[in-house]
């Protein structure tokens, strides 16, 4: 019901300055990105999906502190079926190892989970619901899942949406231009090594909101994008000892936590992206 898929994307973020709650330090976030995925067609009914991705987020933890860096690199590896004329499946598994990569251990390692049904109205429209779950650093995550795409009759208006993680509004300019607004969510969780010990972790939620200008090339198969927007920082340090039992959006199921480190200050943001889609 989607018109494309997107097989492959990187790009790269910076932040302005993000103030230490009620502190005159500050550090500056750095972001990277890559993903790929390649759906193997088996027949008309179903295909397996699999693929990968890379991320890294630089900024100091601590004021004064030197920065930290946390990665994570996960995998996909699932199935699409549908299941009738209007309706379709996403079953996919989605182990990750994320931390600062400083000894690694299988205590880094994660596996998580996604399933969601889509139903195709008509060519334009769908609509999408289903759930992701995880075991994260701080506990168990669990994620609903609501969606939505639209493309207009004329296809210059396009609205993708996959809540909470992401939104995407499009208008196009010209054939090979289009401006947009998104929305980004990340939801993150790193082991994290202090004074040489691995004795916390990183609960990152970032919340982003954007405008771009995007330009295509190679018969549109190449997407560029100029990003600005704003960021809501949050990257919490807790005690490796102290987890919740479950997290469901932003409820959190579980004893209180100690948090280590400031709160950081929101922050404008600039991003660079390419995208290779298919048709």
């Amino acid at each position: 019901s989607q018109e494309y898929i997107d097989l492959f994307s990187i790009n790269y973020g910076k932040t302005g300055k993000a103030y230490f709650e009620n502190q005159s330090e500050n550090t500056t976030i750095s972001q990277f990105q890559t993903n790929f995925t390649l759906p193997i067609v088996i027949n008309k009914n179903c295909a397996f999906i699999t693929g990968g991705s890379f991320a890294e987020n630089s900024l100091q933890l601590f004021p004064d502190s030197n920065y930290n860096h946390l990665y994570s690199t996960s995998i996909k590896a699932g199935m699409q079926v549908n299941h009738s004329e209007h309706w379709s499946g996403v079953y996919i598994l989605l182990p990750k190892v994320a931390s600062d990569y400083i000894n690694i251990s299988g205590d880094d390692f994660y596996i998580g989970g996604a399933a969601f049904w889509k139903y195709k109205k008509n060519k334009n429209f769908n609509y999408t619901f289903g759930i992701y779950g995880s075991n994260e650093a701080f506990g168990l995550s669990l994620l609903p899942i609501i969606g939505l795409y639209y493309h207009s009759p004329n296809s210059r208006f396009e609205i993708n949406m996959f809540l909470p993680n992401d939104g995407n509004f499009n208008y196009e300019l010209t054939d090979k231009t289009k401006i947009g607004i998104d929305y980004l969510g990340h939801g993150n969780s790193f082991k994290l090594t202090l004074d040489n010990i691995r004795s916390a972790y990183v609960e990152n939620n970032t919340l982003e909101f954007s405008s771009y200008l995007q330009h295509s090339f190679f018969d549109k198969n190449m997407l560029f994008r100029l990003k600005i927007g704003y960021a809501l920082n949050q990257y919490d340090v807790y005690p490796i000892g102290q987890r919740l039992d479950a997290e469901i959006l932003v409820l959190k199921i579980g004893q209180p936590r100690t948090l280590l480190n400031k709160d950081l200050s929101s922050t404008v943001f600039f991003k660079m992206e390419a995208i290779y889609r298919f048709d």
